[in-house]
């Protein structure tokens, strides 16, 4: 009997066909011939597929969505092209019952849809739309963010989508959120007018909340400064001033990787942002500071290369990493420091005394050595920077001496009792010269009454032997001199002690210094004492 109804469905099933034609001409009586064919077999999908292709025609919708999902439960392989067919189809009755707010019904035929064909990608954004109609905002966005992951080709479509999900987390409160869906718009779509709006509208917002950053720093409230910034960078996180800002202030509080994060995002979202630049050689200095003062120099010396390597216009970073090497007792690439810092500062007075000392103490380790051209020459470059200071010409005028220069000798003894007019050793050596009443009689070096007479004696008085030790560092009037130089609350032990970095107060300790320049066969006196 099976085999009878198989047959006779099969027979109607062709004579269906034939009066469709290709124009679907006799749809009714076709109808007819297919709904025998059913009923006299059920387990072909095709009789359902045909069925349902005559109820499309006559514009049964769902009429014919029936049958395309009940051939479709029959396929074992179910074509592609059924399952767009009937998805579609569920998605135009779905967007109708949208239309008409009946947004459960609505849902159930994207829900269905969806079942049929999960590769529809806009049947994702249809569902989402009706869940929004009933207030599901959360399970919204969660489709919303399906096809923003499958679709990687319409970028026109992608880019209204992520203005829908920015207005969704603006509503959620989500800004940071929200922003980020904005810049993603406008990245596909520059000129997308609904992004525009809301790019404008968190820019507006942000710029607000930066200049309250701005209040909170004068009334002295970083940590709420940081907050206001903070919600500011969520809305836009493209403007760099707000990033140098709280980079600024986190160096202020001692924050420094916070700091350099926050700087090193400018710099790599523009490479030519100056002030990025130029604050985050700042805070490196800084750090760098920091790290000299707890002694780890080698550290130190790295951060002030990184600071460099952003500012290398800034003396003060010169400065310090001279500093840095001086201590690292590597005392040529300090000078070379110096020089720089002095090229980029010419009237900085604390550069021109780090380069005289330094040239001073190479002067007097190779009069030490016996090398006394060569510490004439330091000598010299040691003036050059510093020409006010009389013991510079006293050690010059030794080194002249004993290479037998008497002129340059006696030129330098002479500035020094210019520059000193009490100083007995240049007094001294200047009468076994010969008759210096002349010079002591100008009132720029008058003597004191107390002092013996300078008349010329009939022999010259004889030098004392300097070959074995090495020229006098100070005198009281070079105390005096370097007193008024570096007075301050707490008083360093040599002439390196500027102000460090940017903004600070703290200063290097170099008594390791002074140690190594000491001449401890003599017990001369350190300049600095």
């Amino acid at each position: 009997m099976e085999e009878i109804n198989r047959e006779g469905a099969y027979g109607s099933f062709e004579e269906a066909k034939e009066l469709l034609g290709d124009n679907f001409s006799n749809a009714e009586t076709a109808l007819a011939k297919i709904t025998k064919a059913i009923y006299l077999w059920d387990q072909d999908p095709d009789f359902f597929e045909e069925r349902g292709k005559i109820y499309l025609h006559l514009k049964d919708y769902k009429m014919a969505i029936s049958n395309f999902k009940q051939a479709l439960r029959l396929y074992t392989n179910k074509p592609a092209e059924l399952k767009r067919l009937t998805s579609n189809l569920l998605d135009a009755e779905g967007l109708c019952r949208m239309r008409a707010k009946e947004f459960a019904e609505a849902i159930f035929l994207f829900s269905s849809a969806l079942e049929v064909d999960p590769s529809n990608l806009y049947l994702h954004v249809h569902h989402s739309l009706a869940l929004l109609g009933q207030g599901k905002t959360s399970q919204a966005l969660s489709g919303l963010m399906t096809y923003l992951e499958a679709d990687l080709v319409h970028a026109s479509a992608r880019a209204g989508i992520h203005v829908l999900v920015a207005k969704l987390h603006k509503q959620l409160k989500n800004p940071t959120t929200a922003a980020h869906h904005i810049h993603l718009a406008l990245n596909l779509e520059p000129q997308n007018p609904e992004a525009l709006l809301l790019y404008t509208q968190l820019k507006g917002r942000a710029g607000e909340l930066y200049d309250e950053a701005t209040d909170f720093l004068l009334r002295n409230e970083p940590q709420k400064a940081i907050n206001s910034l903070n919600h500011a960078i969520e809305l836009d996180d493209r403007d760099p001033r707000f990033f140098i800002r709280r980079g600024v202030i986190y160096r202020q509080l001692g924050q420094y990787n916070e700091a350099i994060a926050d700087l090193e995002h400018v710099t790599e979202l523009s490479n030519d942002n100056k002030d990025a630049a130029r604050q985050l050689a700042i805070t490196y200095n800084q750090l760098a500071i920091e790290l000299y003062a707890a002694r780890d120099l080698h550290r130190a010396l790295s951060v002030y290369n990184l600071a460099l390597k952003h500012d290398p216009a800034s003396s003060s970073v010169w400065v310090n990493r001279g500093d840095c090497y001086r201590e690292l007792q590597e005392i040529g690439l300090a000078l070379q420091d110096y020089l720089t810092a002095h090229n980029l500062n010419p009237k900085d007075k604390d550069i021109r005394i780090r380069l005289s000392t330094l040239f001073d103490a190479r002067g007097l380790t190779y009069f030490d050595r016996g090398m006394h051209m060569e510490a004439e020459t330091e000598f010299t470059n040691a003036i050059k920077y510093l020409p006010q200071v009389y013991h510079y010409y006293l050690h010059r005028a030794s080194a002249a001496y004993l290479q037998g220069n008497l002129k340059q000798s006696f030129e330098d003894y002479k500035k020094v009792v210019e520059l000193d007019p009490a100083n007995e050793i240049a007094w001294a050596r200047l009468q076994s010269f010969g008759d210096v009443s002349e010079l002591a009689s100008k009132p720029s070096v008058a003597r004191k009454s107390s002092l013996p007479s300078l008349k010329a004696n009939t022999e010259p008085k004889k030098l004392p032997h300097v070959r074995d030790r090495s020229p006098v560092r100070l005198s009281a009037g070079e105390r005096v001199f370097y007193d008024d130089l570096i007075a301050r609350r707490t008083r360093v032990r040599d002439s390196l002690r500027t102000q460090l970095g940017y903004k600070t107060d703290k200063k290097l300790d170099t008594r390791s210094v002074d140690v190594r320049f000491k001449d401890t066969r003599q017990g001369i006196p350190n300049p600095f004492k």
